[in-house]
């Protein structure tokens, strides 16, 4: 979904980058192809990438030493990563792309900048490097259907996609001592939650517990998934719409026809419940407004008081025992035990949605992936770069090396597809999801509790999946100077009343309704039916070229 100015600013950047590689001397893919291998005749010249990402890794000196002595005569890369906190992050990507700063290989995702940027053409095309027998690593572990979420309708390919399943479970994670302490079983229901959170808040308020809430929340994230019924409204044949908001709960979400050819309608967080009356029942009122004023200003009153400044709660407050509770995903688990039991306590969690507890199919979203990397235009070791991440996937080795870090110190093998994580002093970490989840290379933590590990297993099982009607759209934000300056202004007022509205904090049904109206008011003023329209629009476009 490019427009003509779209077009010509990618094709004029790339046209700008080929002389400055020709000028320079620099090889093209088709010669260097060879050097993707790990048996490159001639040891090449050595080259040093620029990596961008976000979440500093632990003892990560010894995994590249380990792959530079590996890699010396082959690929001869030096890897200087740049590491920033999630929000720097965001914020320090537009501005080195606009600048045209040195860099090789940038984390990105719909979540951050990825939408804005690939639409104004700041990241390469990477088609010549995938399904090519040079590159034997990537061709293996990216089918086609993988890529197409990351292929624009002009078939160029604009990121490297991560993702171990098509979800990432998310589950409440609490105190499993705490539970106990209060002789309740297993929680198995939303309502056996509350009834935690009751006692929790019970024992704080008498003084005989030394906790700040039940549930610590932080702002950006709000409560992220808890009480939405995503999951269930695709098996309807509704989707959210990635890239059309500022964060989640607030999305444009669209119904299509049971034959896969029409919207049916689009509706987002404040419509009345007349822009719904084209979706499929029971979805055919507002939900999202239901779950603003009544569900979340339930749960929103056992979150702590500074819930809306709180920038790191699963760090600043579970981990240190200030709260009983926490959202988010299992891919967490491992970490998320060692520091609750760092602090003596015990841990455990709950899939908080029934479809899942109960370990049913799940329809996926448009987009399978949410972590991706990509080459920005302006880099002049294209070739370098996928080469490394060709390395990357051309063995279970290669990738257990960043993965999991060092054999026999970080980690050992358990059979074929699992490990156990050992613990020296030196213990290595990696944000993974950054670089080298992959579904043809998933090892299972035989180290989790039974519970835990059911999870992740029935998470990472194909079968547990059914794709979705629109598979591999995505929204693009830029096709109309009206659009973007719609998108601008809406998310900007949604940035204002996300944390608002996401944490429950006006704690009253009633608040809650009079702050969603003024929150509605100012978006609708702002430019949303404009985004609506083009979401309607795109995806109409979407589901004509697919059924053509």
């Amino acid at each position: 979904m490019k427009n003509p100015i779209k077009k010509l600013l990618a094709a004029t950047m790339t046209a700008a980058m080929a002389l400055t590689m020709t000028a320079c001397g620099a090889s093209s893919s088709a010669s260097t192809a060879s050097a993707a291998g790990s048996t490159a005749a001639a040891k090449p010249k050595e080259t040093t990438l620029k990596v961008y990402m976000f979440n500093q890794p632990e003892n990560f000196d010894k995994v590249l030493d380990k792959f530079y002595a590996e890699t010396a005569d082959t690929l001869n890369i030096k890897l200087d990563f740049i590491f920033s906190d999630a929000s720097t992050h965001r914020e320090k990507i537009p501005l080195m792309m606009s600048n045209q700063e040195d860099a090789d290989l940038v984390f990105d995702a719909y979540w951050m900048n990825l939408a804005t940027l690939q639409g104004q053409g700041a990241y390469a095309s990477l088609n010549e490097y995938f399904n090519n027998d040079e590159y034997a690593g990537l061709k293996s572990a990216f089918s086609d259907s993988y890529l197409k979420q990351v292929t624009d309708e002009d078939g160029n390919i604009f990121a490297i996609p991560f993702t171990q399943a098509a979800e990432d479970i998310p589950v409440i994670y609490i105190r499993k001592d705490l539970r106990e302490k209060y002789g309740m079983e297993p929680i198995t229901s939303n309502d056996q939650l509350q009834e935690y959170y009751d006692n929790v808040m019970a024992d704080i308020k008498a003084g005989t517990l030394d906790m700040t809430a039940a549930i610590g929340v932080s702002g950006t994230r709000a409560f992220y998934y808890l009480d939405l019924d995503i999951y269930d409204k695709r098996a309807e044949n509704i989707y959210v719409i990635d890239s059309t908001c500022f964060g989640v709960g607030m999305e444009m979400e669209a119904a299509i026809s049971d034959d896969g050819k029409t919207v049916l309608g689009v509706g987002t967080l404040g419509d009345p419940d007349e822009a719904f009356a084209d979706f499929p029942a029971p979805y055919n009122t507002n939900t999202r407004n239901t779950r603003v004023v009544d569900s979340l200003t339930k749960w929103g009153s056992y979150a702590q008081a500074d819930a809306q400044t709180e920038t790191d709660a699963k760090t600043n407050l579970f981990f240190t025992g200030k709260v009983a509770s926490i959202e988010g995903n299992i891919s967490n688990y491992t970490d998320m035990e060692k520091a609750i039991t760092d602090i003596g306590g015990e841990l455990e969690c709950y899939v908080y949605t029934d479809l899942m507890r109960n370990e049913e199919q799940i329809v996926t979203r448009p987009q399978t992936a949410w972590n991706f990397l990509c080459v920005p235009i302006q880099s002049k070791k294209k070739d370098q770069a996928m080469q490394f991440i060709n390395w990357l996937f051309e063995s279970q080795d290669n990738h257990d090396l960043f993965e999991l870090g060092i054999e026999g110190e970080d980690w050992k093998a358990v059979g074929t597809d699992a490990y156990e994580s050992l613990t020296p002093a030196n213990k290595y970490s990696f944000p993974g999801y950054e670089m080298t989840w992959n579904p043809n290379f998933i090892r299972t933590n035989n180290s989790l509790p039974e519970e835990a590990k059911s999870i992740v297993m029935y998470q990472n099982d194909p079968a547990t999946y059914l794709d979705c009607t629109i598979s591999g759209f995505t929204f693009d934000a830029n096709t109309t100077p009206e659009l973007k300056t719609a998108i601008a202004a809406v998310q900007s007022i949604q940035s204002e009343y996300q944390p608002i509205l996401m944490l429950g904090l006006k704690g009253n049904s009633d608040a809650a309704k009079a702050t969603l109206d003024e929150y509605y008011t100012k978006a609708k003023a702002a430019g949303l039916d404009v985004i609506r329209d083009a979401t309607k629009t795109q995806l109409q476009a979407f589901l004509d070229r697919t059924n053509s």
